[in-house]
């Protein structure tokens, strides 16, 4: 069985900072229309530098946002500060506003909507009062729509747009695993000269070329080549099992150390993507995860020639998924029941006792997917 890659854009830092971007595209082309830009060019000016920074460190922010809400809700009173200096009720950066609640909805669900939606209401309402903007006056002045714009429109967006996402990302989930199951098997083929099956593929020719020349070396230099392997597996076993501080960490924080120490120790870069609000775990599952990741990462160094592995964690409404992906040489024989690969039999035994699962199967293009899907508690 044969899946795809993971979906890096569609991560939460990614479609917060797309939004914000597009929101502000939208703001200039609307400025523009109405012959207001110089107007607003100093404003623009800023909006544009805070989106380049948020850009910039979208995936440290979002990691802050969700050890501490507090950012999220000072993203939110920079967006309401935004509307009150840009013309309070009739503001054309309101739709740039909205930009502030899709990440608190896609980060906690129901409940990050609510708190955002309330939060960016009361806080317009409250900070152009203040400014001498109370909505009466500007009910008789403008009518209806703008009061909706900044109190009733934030509340559906806030909603609409996380669940609309949400929905987008099971359907691409689940179409993703109707089609790696209906793919055939790998091809396989015999080279000349009766060496085992291997798989054809043009990404591992080099790493096995490789392979080949070190194993018709003489054997001076494969036992060298074998005591500098264990070695360099051995050590890279004590970095990446050292116990991870804090302990009570969420597991996408335990994934991020784990992929910085690895690769920080081997040189291949790994980095970790995640999809969907980020939920509570039982502390039994999370170290078990983690320690499938731990075991996997190990294969990607000794067994698969990579230059670089993925991790996604991926949260559904009943379930958690683990992605470890890399673009090496993928499975050699076809298949992880093999000498060497023993640490993965014995985490699919162990993920089964816990009602999980485990997948390994070679990756459309090269290297190999190792996938762990547990069920919430």
């Amino acid at each position: 069985m044969r899946g795809t890659r993971s979906i890096p854009w569609f991560a939460n830092h990614v479609i917060f900072f797309a939004f914000r971007w597009l929101a502000w595209g939208v703001t200039v082309l609307v400025l523009l229309y109405g012959g207001r830009a110089a107007a607003y060019a100093p404003l623009l000016a800023v909006t544009a530098l805070v989106n380049i920074a948020g850009t910039i460190f979208a995936r440290q922010y979002t990691r802050l946002a969700q050890r501490n809400p507090l950012a999220l809700g000072a993203d939110i009173l920079y967006t309401v500060l935004v509307i009150a200096w840009s013309g309070g009720w009739s503001s054309p950066f309101v739709f740039y506003a909205y930009s502030s609640l899709v990440l608190p909805g896609l980060l906690d669900g129901v409940r990050g909507w609510v708190m955002s939606s309330l939060s960016f209401v009361s806080m317009a309402a409250m900070l152009l009062w203040a400014t001498d903007q109370p909505p009466a006056a500007e009910l008789a002045e403008d009518g209806w729509l703008p009061l909706a714009l900044v109190l009733v429109v934030p509340l559906m967006v806030g909603f609409a747009l996380p669940w609309l996402i949400e929905t987008v990302r099971q359907m691409l989930a689940n179409r993703r695993d109707t089609r790696a199951a209906r793919l055939p098997p790998p091809r396989l083929e015999r080279p000349v000269g009766g060496e085992p099956p291997r798989f054809a593929a043009d990404a591992r020719a080099a790493a096995r070329n490789r392979e080949r020349w070190l194993n018709d070396a003489p054997l001076a230099m494969q036992i060298t080549k074998t005591r500098t392997t264990e070695q360099s597996v051995e050590e890279l076993r004590r970095v990446i099992f050292t116990p991870l501080a804090p302990a009570d960490a969420d597991l996408g924080t335990a994934l991020d150390l784990l992929a910085a120490r690895f690769g920080q120790h081997t040189g291949t870069p790994a980095r970790v993507t995640l999809l969907g609000r980020t939920r509570l775990l039982n502390p039994l599952h999370r170290d078990l995860l983690v320690r499938l990741a731990r075991e996997a990462l190990l294969n990607v160094q000794q067994h698969a020639h990579a230059g670089s592995a993925v991790l996604t964690l991926r949260y559904d409404a009943h379930s958690v998924a683990l992605m470890i992906q890399d673009d090496g040489v993928g499975l050699l024989d076809g298949t992880h029941e093999r000498p060497g690969l023993h640490a993965l039999r014995a985490m699919q035994y162990r993920l089964s006792e816990f009602g999980g699962r485990l997948d390994v199967f070679e990756t459309e293009g090269g290297g190999v997917t190792v996938r762990a899907t547990m069920p919430l508690e």
